[in-house]
């Protein structure tokens, strides 16, 4: 998975795994590569190397306050999941601790 950091409220996902002692959000391709074989998944930061539009991404929606964009969490995570070979996608996260509590409440 593919994730962010100090996304609204709740901080993103990887400042969560980040609390974890001697979790590494960014552990470059060698470690990903040895943890992916090792655990079988991995939660990761976008990188140069790694879902680097993505990164840039990231940064323009914190600094043009548009992290709340449904269209824009849309893309990033649809173009995650492409990327990767995904057919299907289940849903989005919600409830009390997620970004969105409820989905009914952006739906359009």
């Amino acid at each position: 998975m593919i994730s962010g950091r100090g996304l609204g409220h709740t901080g993103g996902t990887l400042d969560k795994m980040q609390s974890i002692p001697g979790y590494k959000v960014f552990p470059g391709d060698k470690r990903m590569r040895r943890t992916l074989k090792e655990v079988g998944c991995a939660i990761v930061g976008p990188t140069e190397e790694i879902a680097p539009a993505d990164r840039r991404l990231y940064a323009l929606r914190d600094v043009t306050a548009s992290v709340e964009s449904i269209p824009l969490i849309t893309t990033s995570i649809l173009a995650k999941k492409l990327a990767a070979g995904c057919r299907r996608c289940a849903r989005l996260q919600d409830g009390s601790g997620a970004f969105m509590t409820r989905l009914e409440a952006h739906a359009s």
